[in-house]
C-alpha cells in the first residue's frame, strides 16, 4: 500500500482515537453527540488550516496537480501518508474553496479590499473567498455553542429547522467534494473524510433535536453530558489550536492559495 511513516506514527493512533469519539457520540444523547461532533470537526479544520498556510509558506503558489517538490522536502503535512493519500494536494485543489470555485466568492488582488473606489458586492465577494475549513468552523462552532443561539429571539421557533436545512445542505456540498476526492482527484484525504463523517453524522442528529420542539437554553445541558474530564481538556486543545492557526496566518504575508487559482482536470470552459 506504500504507508509510510505518518501513517503509522501519526494517522494510525488519530484514526483510532477518533473512531472512539464517534462511537461515544453515537451512543449519546442528542445533545451530548451534537457537543462531541462540533469539538471534533473544529479539530479537524483548524489541522485542515494549519497544514493550507504551512503549504503556502513552504511552496508560495503551491500548484496541486504539478507541486515543485513532489516529495514535499520543505514541509510535509502529517496527512500525506501514501502516493495514494495526499491531503496537500486534496486541500490546495480549486473545490478547497468552493466559495469561489461556483463564482460566489472572488479573488481579489493584495491590498484590494483597502481601495475605496472598490465596488460593496466585490469586497463582500472577497471577504468571503475563504477556504472551505474556516467555513467549517463557523458550521461546528455554531453546533458546539447551540443553546446560546437560542437566545437569538427572532429566529428562536425558527432555529432548530434552520440548522437542519443548514445541515442538509452542508450534506449535499459533501458529496460534490467527495465525488471530486475520490473521482475527479482520485486520492484519499484523512482530514477531509473524518469531517465527511461529523457532516453527515449532524443530519440526523439535528433533525431529532428539532423533533424535541426544545426552544429554551434552559432545555439543554450547555455541553450535553460529555465528562468534564474530556470536555475541558477537548475546548482547550481546540482553543489552542485556533489561535495557533490565526498565530500562524499572521506570521505569512499571503494566505494560502491568495496567490493563483488552477481549475480542476476537465474544468476548463
Amino acid at each position: 500500500l506504500g504507508l509510510d511513516g505518518n501513517f503509522y506514527w501519526k494517522v494510525l493512533p488519530l484514526v483510532v482515537a477518533e473512531t472512539g469519539v464517534f462511537a461515544y457520540a453515537f451512543t449519546s444523547d442528542l445533545r451530548t453527540c451534537q457537543v462531541v461532533l462540533g469539538l471534533l470537526g473544529l479539530w479537524w479544520c483548524f489541522a485542515a488550516l494549519w497544514v493550507e498556510i504551512r503549504i503556502e509558506q513552504a511552496y508560495p503558489g503551491f500548484q496541486y496537480d504539478a507541486p515543485a517538490d513532489p516529495a514535499m522536502k520543505a514541509y510535509r503535512p502529517f496527512c500525506d501518508f501514501a502516493p495514494w493519500a495526499t491531503c496537500s494536494k486534496v486541500l490546495m485543489s480549486p473545490p478547497g474553496r468552493f466559495l469561489r470555485y461556483f463564482g460566489i466568492a472572488k479573488q481579489l488582488p493584495a491590498g484590494a479590499l483597502k481601495d475605496p473606489d472598490l465596488g460593496a458586492v466585490d469586497k463582500v465577494r472577497g471577504m468571503i473567498d475563504v477556504p472551505n475549513p474556516s467555513l467549517g468552523v463557523l458550521f461546528f462552532a455554531a453546533h458546539l455553542f447551540y443553546p446560546a443561539l437560542l437566545l437569538l429571539p427572532i429566529i428562536t421557533p425558527l432555529l432548530p429547522w434552520l440548522f437542519f436545512a443548514a445541515c442538509c445542505g452542508v450534506g449535499l456540498m459533501t458529496v460534490w467534494l467527495a465525488f471530486n476526492l475520490f473521482f475527479v482527484l482520485k486520492d484519499f484525504c484523512v482530514v477531509c473524510v473524518s469531517m465527511y463523517v461529523a457532516n453527515f453524522a449532524l443530519i440526523p442528529m439535528m433533525y431529532g433535536i428539532c423533533k424535541l420542539h426544545r426552544l429554551s437554553v434552559g432545555d439543554y445541558e450547555f455541553f450535553g453530558a460529555v465528562p468534564k474530564n474530556v470536555l475541558y481538556p477537548f475546548l482547550a486543545m481546540d482553543a489552542v489550536m485556533g489561535v495557533a492557526v490565526v498565530a500562524l496566518y499572521l506570521s505569512t504575508p499571503a494566505h494560502a492559495r491568495e496567490v493563483g487559482y488552477t481549475q480542476m482536470p476537465g474544468d476548463a470552459a
